[in-house]
């Protein structure tokens, strides 16, 4: 079986995993997911949730241009709009192994074959910052609200775990950062050398290193994208926060208050990310349907998953946006991902090492 045919079979079985696993959460809960889908929903609440959709999305490209022009690559803020747009739509809908994230990688280079390298460390520094941003916000603001004295988290060890782990995790990369930051040029090159020597994965977790070497010596650009990253995870919240008001429970202690949104709801964000189907598509379901198992007990359940099917709607509507820029820019697309796919990741460069 060729390339392709692997793809495709690849791209086939996580369609069916993701959908599959969508319809046993359905199923299983179903009598009390039809319960709350009956009534009329609030479309107040939808209509915020996708106004608030938007924002977020905006707000990431913003912090995805601010990541290109610090390393100096020719961009505009409208390319980060279409770009970004075409890439919601590769992660929102398409299983395929390069994902938007690779496409947009390949435009910004486009033409300039020797800074590759830092095109698609732009992408990578993005996507960490995102998941940095994710883990500080559940520290600072879930501590935040524990250490206020909120009721809720103090009742719950397994909510108050969440917050010490995600503690633990932002102290350790704080520091390792700190270190990073000290290392001589030599020795940083000689680490990345040695990290494109492992097999399979050596490109990839070269590009990682350069990506945290390049961005270690602009900590202004770092600060500024965490701090557009703690906007973005507040309307992430705030968005499941109000889905799950969209189709109230009957019993209304069955919603979630919002300092526990503060903590599992990013969780579920992280959750799903690294479930192998389209947008995460059954797998957020599940996993938010679980977290809201942990704050409300079984009864709660239906609860998280009607929340994310709702924020699935508006992010799907979201994604026919990036499926128009895509339409747009689709033969220079399909060539990105050839020629992604056939040079694999790169090996940075050594004359592109900031100085």
């Amino acid at each position: 079986m060729n390339k392709s045919a692997m793809g495709a079979v690849k791209g086939v079985l996580k369609y069916l995993i993701g959908f599959g696993l969508l319809g046993y959460v359905i199923y299983k809960y179903r009598v009390d997911l039809e319960r709350l889908l009956q009534q009329p929903p609030n479309w107040w609440y939808m209509l915020a949730v996708a106004g608030i959709v938007v924002g977020c999305m905006t707000v990431q490209y913003t912090r995805w241009f601010i990541l290109v022009r610090a390393l100096d690559l020719p961009f505009k803020p409208r390319d980060a709009v279409r770009l970004g747009l075409v890439g919601t739509f590769y992660n929102t809908f398409l299983p395929g192994s390069v994902g938007g994230d690779l496409v947009k990688a390949y435009y910004i280079a486009q033409g300039q074959p020797t800074r590759r390298a830092a095109a698609v460390a732009t992408v990578m520094a993005d996507r960490l910052l995102g998941l940095f941003g994710l883990i500080l916000y559940i520290a600072a603001v879930g501590g935040g609200c524990w250490l206020a004295g909120d009721e809720r988290i103090a009742a719950n060890e397994y909510l108050q775990d969440i917050i010490r782990i995600s503690a633990g995790i932002v102290v350790f990369t704080v520091i390792t950062w700190i270190l990073i930051g000290l290392l001589s040029h030599h020795r940083a090159d000689r680490f990345g050398q040695r990290l494109a020597s492992v097999p399979k994965i050596g490109g990839t977790l070269a590009e990682l290193w350069f990506a945290v070497r390049q961005y270690s010596q602009r900590p202004k650009t770092v600060l500024t994208c965490v701090a557009l990253s703690a906007i973005t995870h507040t309307g992430f919240v705030l968005m499941f926060h109000l889905a799950v008001r969209v189709f109230p429970p009957l019993n209304l202690e069955l919603l979630g208050s919002l300092p526990e949104h503060f903590v599992i709801a990013p969780i579920g964000y992280i959750g799903q990310a690294f479930f192998p189907a389209p947008g995460g598509v059954g797998g957020g379901e599940a996993i938010f349907g679980y977290l809201y198992e942990v704050i409300r007990g079984k009864d709660g359940v239906a609860v998280g998953v009607a929340g994310r099917l709702t924020l699935r709607l508006c992010e799907w509507s979201f994604g026919l946006v990036g499926y128009i820029a895509f339409l747009r820019m689709k033969g220079q697309i399909v060539k990105a991902e050839h020629d992604a796919e056939d040079s694999g990741m790169p090996v940075p460069p050594k004359e592109e090492q900031p100085q």
